[in-house]
């Protein structure tokens, strides 16, 4: 029992340190990754469209093409931290809490019954 509690608490340390980290760092993080994957895709698009496309063309769609990518490394980092989230909740939350509900105001109309 004691074991199981100490990895508990370790794993609940380590949960808190990852998403702390993964919020501060995100955002530099996917930027970071699409500045050098840019020039990756620049060059991959000028060899797969050919001379008779305008650089600025080019240009233009690899700028597409990067802010895509870091919308897309941004939504998975955002996942993955609320992945840890919802684990680092599960072993904090206390068990014998009940559900949240919402409950209408006092005075308020009631809804109508469906």
């Amino acid at each position: 029992m004691s074991a199981d509690l100490d990895d508990d608490a370790v794993r609940i340390a380590s949960l808190a340190k990852r998403v702390r980290w993964i919020d501060r760092y995100r955002r530099a993080i996917s930027i970071l990754v699409m500045l050098i994957a840019a020039p990756l895709i620049m060059r991959e698009l000028t060899a797969d469209l050919g001379a008779d496309w305008p650089e600025a063309h080019t240009i233009l769609l690899t700028l597409v093409f990067a802010v895509i990518g870091w919308w897309v490394l941004e939504v998975g980092l955002a996942w993955l931290a609320a992945i840890w989230e919802t684990e680092y909740d599960r072993l904090t939350r206390h068990p014998g809490l009940p559900r949240a509900e919402l409950r209408p105001r006092r005075g308020s109309p009631k809804p109508p019954k469906m």
